[in-house]
């Protein structure tokens, strides 16, 4: 069993990081009458198929004590082996077309037998199509008796206004760095595996706060090799990242208006097996990041603000397809035909630079490129950087005693009968 599955929560209380939506669901199973369509929102990997899954086992619990399955009896059972005959798992993905809407209305006329509701929950349904969604709207306004709908999506901005408006609504945050570090620092000890809190925050990084794909990043095939790395496999090997030098780089090309050495980062930066799009996100993010900063130069901000007004709405269409280093190279010429240097960099004086707290590995350091206002001194900048957060980056968080006990929520791995 892969660790995303054995580790998947099946209470309320065991979901990392969504208080909130955790809350309104709860209320929600509650309230009379109850409400017949949820609409539940987050990025990929946050919690929603799990939650939407605690939901329907809740309603037809026969043993529930408030909201919280027992997960003890039968009807629970036999959700959590998957073979619920009142609750449907549809893949909004594969099941797009207005015939698989018709499918669901006939399936609504079949009776539960002994369970309480009939539940659909319809992951990634935005990638329905428009007849589709019109098909389904009918559904929603008036669902058949004791018919409850539960909506996933990555992307509510794709749903009809007229689905999203008859549906409560349920919106998931990005999990924070500290929580998903725990929890994975918890997993492992369960699961007897070397992890370390910096290699639990890379694989963070990795996966930009997904917990389902930490785990899987943890498990294949670094489960097996972890704390024996040497000359097999790291967690450096499977989470890569873009080193921190090239997006410095291209900040220098920029300001020299370099397009030799822009050419060069971005060819040494596939050569390394990343996609061109990759660069371009990880670019975006430290110059947001840096904009951010209170004393970072106006003439970098102005800069920064055409930059990203070229590569943002490059991200889209770069793809990785085998023409998307093309494509990403002349995004950056673009971004360089926007930036515009400073005109006699050789007379500006340096702007002094007071070293806030570290307070993120690996990335804050780094931003202290934009508190300059010259070339030469921006190089200077770089290099010192560089060795200001190799000696302040942040005390571990996580103490051995906080983790090799229990979950933070209290979890337990679930193993289905045989």
């Amino acid at each position: 069993m892969n660790l995303p599955i054995k580790y998947r929560p099946i209470e309320f209380a065991q979901v990392v990081g969504q208080r909130v939506a955790v809350a309104i669901a709860q209320a929600s199973l509650l309230q009379t009458p109850l409400q017949t369509t949820f609409l539940l929102v987050g990025a990929s990997g946050s919690g929603k198929t799990t939650l939407a899954r605690i939901m329907a086992r809740s309603l037809n619990c026969k043993e529930k004590v408030g909201v919280e399955p027992c997960n003890e009896c039968s009807s629970c059972l036999s959700h959590l082996n998957d073979n619920h005959l009142a609750i449907n798992e549809i893949n909004g993905a594969d099941k797009n077309g207005v015939d698989d809407v018709r499918g669901i209305i006939e399936r609504c006329q079949v009776n539960t037998i002994d369970s309480k509701y009939r539940i659909f929950i319809i992951d990634e349904c935005h990638q329905m199509s428009k007849p589709a969604q019109n098909a389904m709207l009918k559904l929603l306004e008036d669902p058949p008796q004791d018919t409850i709908f539960i909506l996933c999506t990555t992307e509510e901005d794709k749903l009809l206004e007229t689905i999203r408006s008859r549906a409560r609504i349920l919106r998931f945050q990005t999990v924070s760095r500290d929580l998903v570090t725990g929890y994975l620092l918890n997993v492992a000890y369960h699961e007897g595996i070397a992890l370390s809190e910096e290699e639990a925050q890379r694989i963070y990084e990795y996966n930009r706060g997904s917990i389902r794909q930490s785990l899987y990043a943890k498990r294949y095939p670094l489960g097996q090799t972890l704390g024996t790395v040497g000359d097999r496999v790291s967690v450096a090997d499977l989470c890569p990242q873009i080193a921190r030098e090239s997006l410095q780089d291209l900040f220098l090309a920029f300001e020299n208006r370099d397009y030799i050495q822009l050419d060069r980062v971005l060819q040494r930066v596939c050569d390394r097996g990343f996609y061109p799009k990759q660069l371009l996100v990880e670019f975006i993010d430290l110059t947001i990041e840096i904009m951010a900063m209170p004393r970072t130069s106006p003439h970098f901000v102005a800069n920064a603000d055409r930059m990203l007004k070229v590569v943002i709405p490059a991200i889209s269409k770069s793809g990785n397809s085998s023409n998307a280093q093309v494509k990403c190279r002349l995004t950056l010429y673009h971004a360089l035909t926007v930036w515009q240097p400073l005109e006699n960099k050789e007379t500006v004086e340096a702007t002094q630079i007071d070293v806030p707290p570290v307070t993120l590995p690996q990335s804050s350091s780094d931003m202290l490129v934009n508190r300059v206002q010259t070339q030469p001194q921006l190089a200077q900048a770089l290099q010192t950087a560089n060795q200001i957060a190799t000696s302040q980056l942040p005390q571990s968080s996580f103490s051995a005693p906080q983790y090799q006990f229990a979950f933070p929520t209290g979890h337990r791995p679930y193993t289905p009968q045989q």
